[in-house]
């Protein structure tokens, strides 16, 4: 299987591609960013994954594209954050989390895939489905995400041999630095007594995404606590 991890120098692409490694079934990784990606290259499998550099998301050109194809899945993580949107002008938020999506899989599509192409899209719990309501709290940024998983769930219909699947995380548990590894005990202790802040350990959700991509889809829409069960089934073995 040939898997397309695109964002692969992120928090959670960074743990896409290290998981990868491990998986059988994944004989081919590109991994797409805008620089090189680090690998292990103690791991026996590290020669299996494959760096392709683009200078933005929203172009590809035909060498590139000649990488796409044959792929069978692709994990999109590529997004601004909520937490960048201040210091980031919002029409380049929107091309970045939209714009480049839809040309990221155009570009592939192009480059003839394999049949079925599975297209995993990483949105956020919570997202906005309903367009007509603003939300409170970062309504544009919340409204524009939301059009966006529209766009990709709209996207088979034009597109045969398409599937296509909305990963929606909360809160990403995880330890790259010491207050984030704090963070993370702290909610696997709140876990116990309250569901009321949706979150993820970074494990689990890269994990629950890669089944999806090599064994299919369980449904075009992955809500936190299906993200959360699938890790934990999939980790269990």
């Amino acid at each position: 299987m040939k898997l397309i991890v695109a964002g692969a120098t992120g928090l959670v692409g960074t743990e896409i591609i290290k998981q990868s490694l491990r998986i059988r079934e994944i004989t081919s990784v590109v991994a797409l960013a805008r620089r090189p990606v680090e690998i292990d290259q103690t791991h026996p499998d590290s020669s299996k994954v494959k760096t392709v550099v683009v200078k933005d998301y929203g172009e590809y050109p035909d060498d590139v594209k000649a990488e796409f194809a044959g792929a069978d899945a692709c994990i999109w993580t590529v997004a601004v954050t909520p937490f960048r949107t201040s210091s980031i002008d919002f029409a380049e938020v929107k091309r970045v989390c939209q714009d480049c999506t839809m040309a990221g899989f155009k570009a592939m599509y192009e480059a003839k895939p394999a049949r079925p192409f599975r297209f995993i899209y990483f949105s956020a719990e919570g997202t906005p489905r309903d367009l007509g309501k603003k939300p409170r709290f970062m309504g544009e940024y919340q409204l524009m995400r939301g059009e966006t998983e529209h766009m990709v769930l709209d996207i088979p219909s034009g597109h045969p041999g398409v599937e296509v699947g909305i990963a929606r995380p909360g809160v990403v548990r995880n330890s790259t630095t010491w207050s984030r590894a704090a963070l993370a005990s702290l909610f696997q202790v709140a876990n116990v007594f309250t569901q009321s802040i949706p979150n993820v350990g970074l494990e689990e959700l890269a994990t629950a995404v890669l089944d999806q991509s090599v064994r299919g889809l369980e449904s075009e829409t992955l809500s936190n606590a299906d993200l959360v069960r699938l890790g934990h089934a999939a980790l269990r073995g």
